[in-house]
């Protein structure tokens, strides 16, 4: 088996577990579906990433990469939440990703993870200055302010009887993106 072989194998089965972890979460995900849809063994599943968690851990890893790296820190703070909707809304696995490894007890790695990433320090830095030059209110934690943006673009996703993003119309979703810009104006005005 050549390299690009086993990088084609192991990328089909990293594509399968995502839609099946971000369908299934972890504990209802299972390594049949994921090999069989990702034309893969379950001893080649098992032999690349060893075991159940393991591969839920690189799909989450990869995911969450990928969420923060999407969209590019805008000094404009409500149009990056805007951006941010619109990414999560056309990857709607990747904010279920998230949201499994938030119910699945990875908040800690995904912390680490955010505070390793280095789009982070800018981030911070960028909301920062903004306060300093008086476009956001001082009183926020920059962590905070950027918690707070996420809930926003999740909400829907979480909401008990709320139509998520992705069943949403078009127009809907422009009605959410305005939402989302207007309530991160608020947010943000000093």
């Amino acid at each position: 088996m050549t390299l690009q072989d086993i990088t084609a194998t192991k990328q089909r089965i990293l594509n399968a577990a995502l839609k099946e972890f971000g369908t299934h979460g972890l504990s209802g995900a299972r390594i049949d579906r994921i090999a069989k849809n990702g034309n893969a063994s379950k001893e080649r599943l098992y032999a690349y990433f060893g075991n159940k968690a393991a591969l839920f851990h690189a799909v989450l890893d990869a995911d969450f990469a990928e969420a923060m790296e999407s969209v590019a820190w805008a000094d404009d703070i409500p149009q990056h939440a805007v951006n941010l909707f619109d990414a999560m809304t056309s990857k709607p696995y990747i904010q279920r990703m998230l949201i499994w490894g938030q119910l699945q007890g990875e908040g800690p790695r995904m912390r680490r993870q955010s505070e390793g990433h280095p789009s982070w320090i800018p981030r911070r830095a960028a909301i920062r200055k903004a306060q300093d030059d008086g476009i956001v209110a001082a009183h926020w934690n920059p962590e905070d302010l950027i918690t707070l943006i996420f809930g926003l673009v999740f909400a829907w996703g979480v909401t008990p009887g709320s139509v998520d993003n992705q069943s949403a119309d078009a127009q809907e979703l422009t009605r959410r993106r305005n939402l989302v810009y207007v309530a991160t104006v608020r947010l943000c005005k000093p």
